[in-house]
């Protein structure tokens, strides 16, 4: 995960104070959150942070340094809440129970998704304001994009192992492949709302790796 200010410091209360600090930290990353979904890093202040979560602006330096420290906060809750679910399932096995969790994996993309819009508002910023945005943070933006290259890389390699994907294929570059897919999937349903399908478009991309992966070309039924 990301490391902000209030992370380095945790170790230096009690635990009575971090409980209520980081209860006080939800609240304020919340509206941090709505706040750089509505006006985007450069537009959202300090004081536009303080004035959401009912604080004065000076309560805010006890709990996060600046506003690069909200925002990676931000960042942090949310690439949090998308690992959660992954990491609740038991890997697969088999060829079979891994084509399942392929499918599953783009499946869960499109939930949280829908669940949580700011998600694709979030890729929305950092690609559009990344000549606004500090290099520290454009820095832990991009290993956190690296992490889920490497754990698309590394399930890529998993259905190799299992015999669901042909050996010779580059997880690497299949890793790169599902990835764009999904950023380019998640930007025209966040502009297009109910009028393009997410889920279902992720899917089918879903459905077709699994066939020109497969070995032979032609994923089993």
């Amino acid at each position: 995960m990301i490391e902000t200010a209030e992370k380095r410091r945790a170790g230096r209360v009690s635990p009575q104070a971090a409980r209520r600090r980081a209860s006080l930290d939800q609240v304020l990353i919340n509206a941090a959150m709505d706040l750089f979904a509505s006006y985007g890093y450069r537009g959202t202040s300090l004081s536009r942070i303080a004035k959401a979560a009912g604080v004065t602006k000076g309560a805010l330096y006890w709990h996060f340094t600046d506003k690069e420290d909200f925002f990676l906060a931000v960042v942090d809750k949310v690439l949090g809440e998308w690992d959660k679910p992954a990491e609740a399932r038991t890997p697969a096995s088999n060829a079979s129970e891994f084509r399942r969790e392929f499918l599953w994996v783009f499946e869960n993309m499109a939930r949280l998704n829908e669940r949580n819009p700011w998600v694709s508002r979030l890729l929305l910023i950092i690609t559009l304001e990344s000549h606004k945005i500090s290099p520290r943070v454009l820095r832990a933006i991009r290993k956190a994009n690296l992490r889920h290259l490497d754990a698309f890389t590394e399930m890529v390699e998993r259905g190799k192992k299992l015999g669901a994907f042909a050996p010779e294929l580059d997880a690497e570059w299949a890793a790169t492949q599902i990835f764009s897919s999904y950023l380019g999937l998640a930007n025209l349903w966040y502009l297009h709302g109910p009028r393009f399908d997410l889920g279902r478009s992720l899917t089918r991309v879903a459905h077709e790796f699994l066939r020109q992966w497969s070995v032979g070309g032609e994923a089993p039924a």
